[in-house]
């Protein structure tokens, strides 16, 4: 029965210093800046060894960004497709909830790594090639679901367009909402969040006066 314990305990054990770096990392970049922060630092301040922290990362910038994303979760994936909920950005975020690693669900620490991630040109790089994967898997799920409500006279093609570029907005809309920090509910933007970009889209492109044709 201790055999069967120990590797979840290991897990579990392993999954906190990771998580300690981590932090330790984001808060380093945050009080000095990142070109100031050194391995040395980050290994001080989580109160781990140069050996245990290569254990863990490659290099400072990916103890920063943090744990690679996973993939979409298949079982949500079937219900965003059945779904006929008009809340699509709701549904969207759902999906991308489960990227995040299992035990690390802090507000705060990802909030702070998003404003590091939006500020350091060479971390976004690194994070847009880390996701890249991910949207194009968001996108195609996307137009799945956008082409199966389309209107017949819709071609294929401008359904796909229509998902790649929804796609592309997301990553956006989770950084606004991560650094609002105003949403109780992690992984989902609030009521606020939702009429704001509303408004924005509206102001963005403008409705035709009654009567007239749309430019």
């Amino acid at each position: 029965m201790t055999d069967q314990r120990e590797p979840g305990l290991r897990q579990r054990k392993q999954a906190a210093t990771a998580l300690t770096i981590e932090r330790s990392a984001v808060a380093l970049v945050q009080e000095h800046g990142f070109q100031a922060v050194t391995v040395d630092m980050i290994c001080a301040a989580s109160g781990v060894s140069q050996r245990t922290f290569f254990n863990y990362f490659k290099t400072k910038d990916q103890a920063i960004l943090g744990a690679e994303p996973g993939r979409l979760d298949e079982r949500r994936v079937r219900e965003f497709l059945a779904s006929d909920s008009p809340d699509l950005l709701a549904g969207i975020l759902d999906l991308l909830a489960t990227l995040a690693p299992v035990g690390t669900d802090d507000r705060a620490l990802a909030a702070d790594r998003m404003g590091i991630i939006s500020r350091t040109p060479a971390l976004m790089q690194k994070e847009i090639e880390r996701l890249s994967d991910v949207y194009e898997e968001l996108k195609d799920v996307l137009y799945l679901r956008l082409r199966r409500s389309a209107p017949a006279t819709e071609p294929p093609e401008e359904t796909r367009t229509q998902s790649a570029l929804i796609a592309h907005l997301i990553p956006g809309i989770l950084r606004f909402t991560l650094e609002q920090q105003s949403s109780s509910n992690p992984g989902h933007p609030d009521a606020g969040t939702a009429q704001l970009l509303a408004g924005a889209l509206q102001k963005l492109l403008p409705a035709a006066p009654a009567g007239e044709p749309a430019t």
